[in-house]
């Protein structure tokens, strides 16, 4: 019988939108923009805009933030002397980034030998350049130094300002062109006198960077994710006289190095609508996503991917050679996510016939997280040397331990078949199965056969639970911040060994010491499978993950995603497709939102609900649309 719309009308519906509480990223910030003209880069911060810009503090002994900052000593014999502290702050004024440097410092100066100089020494990656081996983005340098090497008089000069070295600058003399002004340049104030045995107070810089011959593009109206670190090396009490107090340091923000891929990167996001008059800015959302799956049963541990959790679980894929999988990569993914062909005995690079190509799976529950991967595989094979392995590493950090930068230690968790054809442990996932923290197991698809080149394989699949205390979390995850990484190993050999190749492809991370790794978060608000054809990334765009639960009775949840502030209006239909209920709610910024809704007046049965958003920027209206079971 035909529902009267004065009987719908009775529908009670309590509805909250409440952000999701994700833990602040200390990996990215926002650059806010300013109009033209506002900057005028001569070392002097006085300008209102730097007053209002995001700022980060590099504090030597202090961690500068999760996961890959951190400090040392150059030299283990020094005293620390005048530790630094410097504050950083960045701006962007059209598709410029400007970033303003504020280091006290009673020290100023350096000299031809190493570390004992003063220094900015930064990367930014080149997207535009990227490696045509590892497919990387190119690690750009800029490094504004004290440092004399390779210049022909070596004597420093009492008084000098730092030098221009590295991808537009030059390190064996002190000239610049005007092409390379354009692309970076900066105003440098010192207070004191540099090179000399007085005391100073400090340094300013003012430094203008051009992201259009970098690839970036911030003025679009989504605006882009700029990927860079960098290090402040330290040198005090040189030109004294008195050896005992010298000391070299540096202190960094994600990876102290400019011309590597290694440790991480920061990433500063900006776009047009971001301004200083933006208040609050849009929330940085986690990369990644890792889903809760605590609402269904946990599998069992035997290689085979077939239980419910797994088929709605998070996933991304990973493939040799497809560089447009890699653009969907969130946040630092395109940039970092690469792949690599080594040689074999010297042999020259044969072609490849089979690349990698697998789907990564992940979700958590309680204190374990449960990782598999789905591996296509024409030629499945079993060895113990690195560079021709078929298998998976999990790179992850443990968040119980630091290195000698105290920046976190990543652990390579690899699973791969042996020369006997079992799937076997290497690198640190032996150390936690000793532990009882791991718990791994693989299996072959379909006709697979390792080690046999007569016959064509499906390929394989490993599953793997590890135990998150294992790897320096309390119980109950603690912060449920997760930094991950994920290389896919893929070797093939053949009657003519000259043919024979290995590959790793990787997702982020490609082994403990970089590229990158994921900001991911274990959400224990986010049920596996509301949305199952995402990937888990933290969206980009306009996103609907559906209702949950579903089937319901009498409460769902519909969750969706904003990419920035806007105008939503939800509106929910019958089978007649009339509508019954019309929610309209203004966004101030992006993110995740729940609408709770309760329907335990209407009659069970099927109803239909659509999702329009209204951007702030290009008055762009978006629908989604799903469908939704009640069922008292």
């Amino acid at each position: 019988m035909k529902k009267s719309f004065s009987f719908l009308l009775f529908v009670v519906m309590f509805t909250t939108i409440v952000n999701a509480q994700y833990p602040v990223r200390q990996d990215a910030l926002w650059a806010r923009t300013v109009p033209a003209g506002t900057i005028t880069m001569d070392g002097v911060l006085n300008e209102p805009a730097w007053a209002q810009a995001e700022q980060i503090s590099l504090v030597y002994g202090q961690n500068a933030g999760l996961p890959t900052s951190g400090w040392r000593p150059e030299f283990q014999a020094d005293a620390v002397t005048d530790p630094t502290h410097a504050t950083i702050k960045f701006l962007v004024q059209g598709n410029q980034l400007f970033l303003g440097f504020d280091i006290p410092d009673s020290s100023i100066g350096g000299t031809s030998d190493w570390a004992r100089w003063d220094g900015i020494l930064m990367s930014v990656k080149d997207m535009k350049s990227r490696d045509a081996t590892t497919k990387l983005a190119g690690a750009a340098e800029y490094f504004l130094t004290y440092w004399l090497a390779g210049l022909p008089n070596t004597t420093p000069v009492v008084g000098a300002k730092p030098r221009f070295v590295g991808k537009y600058g030059n390190f064996n003399d002190t000239t610049r062109t005007q092409e390379q002004r354009d692309a970076w340049d900066a105003g440098i104030v010192i207070k004191g006198v540099s090179n000399d045995s007085g005391r100073d107070t400090g340094w300013v810089v003012e430094m203008k960077i051009d992201l259009t011959v970098l690839g970036y593009d911030v003025t679009r109206p989504q605006g882009d994710v700029v990927l860079l670190n960098f290090s402040i090396w330290d040198c005090d009490y040189l030109f004294e006289g008195v050896p005992g107090r010298i000391s070299s340091t540096r202190t960094h923000w994600q990876s102290p190095w400019g011309n590597a891929n290694a440790n991480n990167v920061a990433r500063i996001f900006a776009r047009p609508d971001v301004t200083v008059s933006t208040s609050p800015l849009p929330f940085l959302n986690p990369e990644v996503i890792v889903p809760n799956g605590a609402s269904l049963p946990s599998p069992n541990i035997d290689g085979k991917l077939y239980e419910e959790v797994w088929s709605k679980a998070g996933s991304f894929r990973i493939a040799w050679g497809d560089s447009v999988l890699r653009t969907t990569y969130p946040g630092a993914g395109n940039g970092s996510s690469g792949q690599f062909q080594p040689e074999l005995n010297g042999n020259p690079r044969p072609p490849i016939l089979d690349g990698s190509n697998g789907t990564i799976k992940y979700f958590f529950k309680d204190n374990f997280l449960y990782l598999g991967a789905d591996v296509k595989d024409q030629l499945v094979q079993g060895t113990e040397v690195y560079d021709k392995v078929d298998g998976v590493g999990f790179i992850i950090a443990h968040r119980g331990e630091r290195n000698e930068e105290d920046a976190l230690s990543f652990k390579l968790i690899r699973a791969n078949y042996n020369v006997l054809g079992q799937m076997s442990a290497y690198d640190y996932l032996p150390v936690l199965v000793d532990s009882n923290g791991a718990v791994f197991a693989g299996a072959l698809k379909g006709n697979t056969t390792i080690n046999n080149n007569s016959d064509i394989d499906s390929g394989y699949s490993i599953e793997m639970r590890l135990d998150l205390t294992k790897l320096g979390y309390p119980v109950n995850r603690g912060d449920g911040i997760l930094f991950m990484g994920v290389a896919l190993y893929d070797g093939d050999s053949f009657d003519d060994t000259l043919n024979n190749y290995g590959t790793r492809t990787w997702w982020f991370r490609e082994h403990g010491g970089g590229p990158a790794a994921a900001w991911m978060y274990m959400d224990p608000n986010t049920p596996v499978g509301i949305d199952d054809n995402a990937a888990g990334f933290a969206p980009q765009s306009f996103q609907l993950y559906g209702n949950y639960p579903n089937p319901f009775n009498p409460i769902t949840n519909i969750r969706y995603y904003v990419p920035s502030a806007g105008d939503v209006q939800i509106s929910v239909y019958n089978t007649m497709g009339e509508e019954v209920k019309v929610i309209k709610q203004v966004v101030a910024s992006s993110g995740t939102y729940d609408q709770m809704l309760k329907v335990d007046g209407l009659a069970s049965g099927v109803y239909y609900y659509s999702i329009r958003f209204t951007d702030n920027v290009e008055q762009k209206a978006t629908y989604l649309s799903g469908k939704m079971v009640y069922l008292k």
